[in-house]
């Protein structure tokens, strides 16, 4: 059991340390030297955990990763449900896909202040791993979706209503309005607020492209 807890002791010291060291200067910039001194271990003790800092940073942001695609798709999911059940569209499904839109926000950012420090890493400190694009990745799918609930809306197609370049636009206008109030904001009751006006402030844009 010592030899146990002395084990689980050392990890904990080098996730401690690399993750302070990722969030203060990023992913390509630490140093795993610095981050073995800084954790009183040394390099061999590290490598009986990691084979490398990419692992390291993964064992901070993996699971995470993973958790925000399955809610994204969650919700994504119950967006396209409503629409296929509803031929023509209705303006009062449009205004159901909205409030669904708002409720999503709010539950993601929730989420996301929950584990904030791996939210910071993984948004903002990855540059130089696998994840460095990834909430590119997902403002991607956020566009592709739209086109698809638009194509649904509009028979001339979404191009009738908004050019793919002005879709991005906002789509990531969004998606970094998100994350950087996670970020700043100094409460989950502050971040929830603030995602609350945020969400209000986009859908009122979605309201007048999507016809309504």
């Amino acid at each position: 059991m010592v030899v146990s807890l002395k084990i689980l002791n050392t990890k904990e010291k080098i996730i401690k340390s690399g993750k302070k060291q990722f969030l203060e200067i990023g992913f390509e910039n630490a140093n795993l030297r610095r981050i073995c001194k800084d954790a009183g271990v040394t390099t061999g003790a590290f490598y009986k955990y990691f084979s490398n800092k990419e692992e390291l940073f993964e064992s901070m942001v993996g699971q995470l990763a993973y958790d925000i695609f399955n809610l994204y798709k969650k919700y994504e999911d119950k967006s396209f449900i409503k629409y296929n059940s509803d031929r023509p569209i209705s303006k009062k499904v449009i205004l159901e896909i909205l409030e669904l839109k708002d409720e999503a926000s709010i539950r993601s950012v929730s989420f996301f202040y929950d584990n904030k420090e791996s939210f910071q890493l993984l948004i903002f400190s990855s540059y130089g791993t696998k994840y460095e694009n990834f909430i590119e990745k997902i403002i991607e799918l956020e566009d592709k979706n739209h086109k698809k609930i638009l194509n649904m809306i509009y028979k001339d197609g979404y191009e009738s209503v908004i050019t793919d370049e002005g879709l991005h636009l906002i789509n990531h206008a969004y998606m970094y309005a998100l994350a950087q109030l996670v970020v700043h904001s100094i409460s989950k009751g502050q971040a929830i607020h603030n995602t609350k006006i945020i969400s209000s402030f986009f859908n009122d844009g979605w309201k007048k492209i999507r016809g309504l």
